[in-house]
């Protein structure tokens, strides 16, 4: 079972690129009065441009996601996950809003980040006490949380105009997960497994900023709509939810990489 998450992906970040020149574009049409050169330059250093007040960062995410289901079960062959859904990367969507107001000198940006995610696999389960598989297909669904502390390495980029920003995340993660059949039960009378899964939340990553291709439509798109940079982004990220030492819990984290669209507001 494969999602083709790569080419979903790669779609995604084309599509949201799009949007963002659409946006900028639109920032230029409908700013007639706004002289770009009017910006305040006080501060440039290596060509870029005084920015407005930041304080928040949004990020649309895209990947592949391994839910660690099977982690806990020793021995050979596949576990449970593994014998019903197979060993194929699912496609993970995410969202995440980060508030930075504090900044420390020559480093960057610091502050809390809330970040949502969903992936679901799907397949045909088995028969009750057998081997043989169901004409029914069963499901779980993971949806993946976190609040972190965030820090986001911009400093260099701000002095320089090197388009480059690092950054790390480091909280407490969360696991909401639904596994059922396609007519909403399992085999436990009828009700469907859910729960919550605690563990930890860990990411690294390096962002690329796009004003640097169009630093006109940029500035606009900053004055009219208050949106300071856009960036490409690539990301691993370690969602370890596995109860946190606590039995019995369902696994359902993954160490994974992601790419994903950002904007700092």
């Amino acid at each position: 079972m494969s999602f083709h998450f790569t080419r979903i992906a790669a779609a995604c970040l084309a599509g949201g690129a799009a949007l963002l020149v659409v946006s900028a574009a639109a920032a230029q049409v409908g700013s007639p009065h706004n002289d770009w050169r009017r910006v305040n330059r006080s501060s440039v250093n290596g060509g870029e441009r005084y920015a407005s007040p930041q304080s928040f960062a949004f990020e649309a995410r895209f990947g592949a996601y391994f839910p660690g289901v099977d982690e806990e079960f020793s021995g050979g062959g596949a576990g449970p996950y593994g014998r019903t859904f197979g060993d194929d990367n699912l496609f993970y969507f995410g969202l995440e809003l980060d508030w930075l107001p504090l900044r420390i000198p020559y480093v960057g940006a610091i502050g809390p980040g809330l970040g949502w995610g969903y992936t679901s696999a799907s397949g045909k389960g088995f028969e009750d006490g057998t081997e043989d598989r169901s004409e029914e297909d069963t499901s779980l669904t993971v949806m993946p949380m976190h609040l972190s502390a965030v820090l986001r390495v911009d400093e260099l980029m701000r002095k320089t105009g090197v388009p480059v920003v690092p950054y790390a995340k480091a909280g407490l993660g969360m696991g909401l997960w639904y596994a059922g059949k396609a007519s909403g039960g399992d085999d436990q009378d009828g009700v469907a497994g859910e729960g919550i899964t605690w563990g930890t939340h860990l990411a690294f990553g390096a962002m690329l900023a796009l004003n640097w291709l169009d630093r006109r439509s940029s500035a606009q798109l900053d004055e009219s709509t208050g949106i300071n940079h856009t960036y490409l982004f690539g990301e691993w990220m370690f969602a370890n939810l596995d109860g946190l030492g606590s039995r019995p819990q369902m696994h359902v984290g993954s160490s994974t990489w992601v790419l994903g669209l950002a904007l700092d507001m």
